[in-house]
């Protein structure tokens, strides 16, 4: 098959479409499919991951308005013989799936929020929660949700079990590929007092611009805090961390995968539903959204996470339990059925 993904980065929205879409693409070349990204990504680090993933970029312009956009992506698939578009956008519209539809070409829309009709083929929410959802589609569109198909790298796919250490000792910090707020430092404020007598280590995502910023106050504070800039392995990350805190996007399915207990503070409003669910199933603990969470209410919630650790086994459990990294062999199976 050839596929063609429509899905974009930024500042703004983060890079977990990115990275969910070339975590699919990777399963789908493995089987011998030929992927394709079309996207108005101009940031350098973002095309080198695609690049190194083996994913032909073909740029769309920025200032394209949403029907260059489609006529861009239709004159591509008929020039490619395209098969399938993958689709993972908050700005498509049900009119742009439907006009990709009325060219023969088959759909599967990676989506978290039920917010239009569906001509697609296949809707893929792969959150917990999306079966509460109501959606609005085609009779004959397919769904493929939940956790069950939650979609986790190559790279994060290892056999190694993670130690569980009977004392917390290890602290991973990564709010996702791009922090407008600064929150991580509000973050790194708030449980100073703690950093004497554990080991914290802060991810920085490539679009984050305030790794600097970070990186004086931890110099300044004279704080023994490792500082790593979109890190090559993070695999090995997950392996050596006892407790996490993070956003409420993609990184909290593969925090479960190696059973790490996190709390989760939402940058986005699109993460809120996501995280209450993960706590209500103590999958993670859900502080807040960002704008809402006082230093006070972190330090105790942390100081508690970090001092139950019954509470940190039964989330640990909880976790590998909801993802079990099968998603994307799920997702392409049924592509190729469907075919």
């Amino acid at each position: 098959m050839n596929i063609a993904f429509r899905v974009d980065a930024s500042s703004d929205i983060g890079i977990g479409h990115l990275m969910r879409c070339l975590a699919l693409s990777e399963e789908l070349i493995k089987r011998g499919h030929i992927c394709y990204f079309l996207t108005k990504i101009n940031d350098d680090e973002l095309i080198d991951i695609m690049k190194k993933n083996n994913i032909s970029h073909q740029k769309v312009k920025i200032a394209a308005t949403l029907e260059e956009d489609l006529d861009f992506l239709i004159n591509f698939s008929n020039e490619k013989d395209i098969n399938w578009v993958i689709t993972d956008h908050y700005d498509l519209t049900t009119q742009y799936i439907q006009r990709i539809k009325q060219n023969n070409l088959k759909v599967l829309s990676i989506d978290d929020t039920a917010l239009i009709h569906y001509y697609s083929d296949i809707v893929l929410n792969q959150n917990i929660g999306s079966d509460k959802l109501n959606f609005s589609a085609e009779g004959y569109t397919k769904f493929l949700l939940g956790p069950k198909y939650a979609i986790i790298r190559n790279e994060l796919l290892k056999n190694e079990q993670r130690t569980e250490r009977d004392t917390v000792k290890k602290i991973l910090i990564m709010l996702g590929g791009t922090d407008k707020d600064n929150f991580t430092l509000k973050i790194l404020e708030s449980l100073k007092s703690f950093i004497k007598n554990l080991e914290f280590k802060v991810v920085i995502g490539p679009l984050n611009p305030f790794y600097n910023d970070i990186k004086k106050y931890i110099k300044e504070e004279s704080l023994k805090i490792k500082l790593i800039k979109s890190p090559e392995n993070i695999a090995d990350l997950y392996l050596d961390s006892d407790i996490a805190i993070s956003a409420g996007g993609t990184t909290c399915y593969e925090l479960a995968y190696f059973g790490i207990p996190n709390i989760i503070i939402t940058i986005a409003d699109n993460q809120v539903n996501i995280a209450r669910e993960l706590d209500k199933q103590k999958v993670s603990v859900y502080l807040g959204k960002k704008e809402e969470v006082k230093a006070k209410q972190l330090k105790n919630k942390f100081n508690e996470l970090v001092n139950n650790h019954s509470l940190q086994k039964n989330i640990s459990q909880n976790g590998k339990k909801m993802v079990d990294g099968n998603g994307k062999e799920r997702i392409v199976d049924f592509m190729e059925k469907f075919s």
